[in-house]
């Protein structure tokens, strides 16, 4: 295969997955901030918004001040920003078109009529309760591509590029909201409404991940810190989970037919299982208390395995 059309199929995959946990973190978010409770601050809100994103920077240097609906705008629709759940899509058809040849027709279809309905939307217009109808757009377009991406091609080198690139994106996400709730927790240091505000930052964190319903079905319990954690890291059989997508990481790397490399500490299929290792073998209670330095020190190897693909394998001129 091209490493241009690897390239391709590998950032198709990343940018599914994107697009859809910011979309959806938007809409939890903003939809938190009718039910939160007396200490939330809506300000706090739209931060975590921007923060999630990566779109504090770009977000301030086009407007002054924090509003909703800029806020909302800016990440999900603005022509302007290039890291908008909007320009994600169109970079998920452009991979496409560039791998034509490789997807199956129900899927190029799929992905050409989501580009479309997304596009519809008019930036001018777009109010910040819209998100609500526009999240779970993408959401549901984007369960449909994935149904196609599994169902209607052969589990080959494409598939396996594809779904490495939606698995090592899901990991990144995961930890990402995670971070960014850490933080909105650690700002919130209000003793009077604690365990409240504690229970439902997490809870929030939950439905941004898709996750609140299995976590009560396996947990039992209410949504706090250890539990959250336990869940979303180490739980090996949630497919939302980082230990899961690791598992795949290392299990496509390991199955792709990459270029023959030694097996050494710096190949990339020695990193990402040893990553993928790490999951297995480390508990909460090893890193409950130092869980901000472990997500930073998870996604800088996410990071490295990624730019080890990029070098490595699918970078082309």
């Amino acid at each position: 295969m091209l490493s241009r059309i690897g390239n391709s199929l590998f950032w198709m995959g990343r940018y599914i997955e994107r697009a859809e946990h910011i979309a959806r973190h938007a809409r939890v978010q903003y939809a938190s901030s009718v039910d939160a409770p007396l200490s939330q601050k809506r300000e706090a809100v739209l931060e975590s918004i921007l923060d999630m994103a990566t779109n504090r920077e770009g977000y301030f240097n086009v407007h002054s001040q924090l509003n909703e609906d800029d806020v909302v705008r800016y990440t999900a629709v603005s022509e302007t920003n290039n890291f908008s759940v909007l320009a994600y899509i169109s970079m998920i058809r452009e991979n496409a078109r560039g791998a034509r040849d490789s997807l199956s027709i129900e899927l190029w279809e799929a992905i050409n009529s989501f580009y479309h309905k997304i596009n519809a939307f008019s930036t001018a217009g777009f109010q910040a309760e819209e998100i609500e109808y526009f999240a779970r757009r993408i959401e549901q377009n984007s369960y449909v591509i994935k149904g196609y991406i599994d169902n209607t091609l052969l589990h080959n080198a494409v598939w396996m590029l594809i779904s490495l690139g939606i698995h090592l994106e899901r990991a990144t996400q995961v930890i990402l909201i995670l971070q960014t709730k850490l933080k909105d927790i650690e700002k919130n240091n209000s003793s009077k409404f604690e365990e409240a505000v504690d229970n439902f930052q997490w809870t929030t964190v939950l439905r941004s991940i898709e996750a609140y319903d299995m976590f009560m079905r396996c947990k039992k319990t209410t949504p706090n810190k250890h539990h959250v954690l336990d869940f979303l890291l180490f739980d090996t059989a949630f497919p939302k989970s980082i230990a899961f997508s690791l598992s795949c990481v290392k299990q496509f790397i390991s199955s792709i037919p990459f270029p023959d490399e030694e097996k050494k500490k710096e190949s990339l299929e020695f990193i990402a299982g040893k990553l993928a290792c790490r999951f297995q073998y480390t508990t909460i209670d090893e890193v409950e208390e130092k869980a901000s330095e472990f997500l930073k020190q998870t996604l800088n190897t996410i990071y490295e395995i990624a730019g080890l693909l990029d070098v490595k394998y699918l970078k082309y001129h």
